[in-house]
């Protein structure tokens, strides 16, 4: 199993894929609210650094393991 995100900051959309499928999809102001939601109001999301990309899967993953 491989979990990949990707963000283009060009439009704004972040995307969660497993093993090349998507699992979820943002679009702009949604993206930017997921993103300071798990990483911080720094930007508010608008221009997410590494650390703050990497928040937003990783808090993803860890409420699909609760269920």
């Amino acid at each position: 199993m491989q979990m990949c995100a990707e963000y283009c900051a060009q439009t704004g959309r972040f995307r969660i894929l497993k093993d090349g499928v998507q699992l979820r999809e943002w679009f702009p102001p949604n993206s930017w609210m997921a993103i300071a939601s798990v990483a911080g109001a720094r930007n508010w999301g608008t221009r997410p650094d590494s650390n703050e990309l990497r928040a937003l899967p990783e808090n993803q993953m860890s409420l699909r393991n609760i269920g």
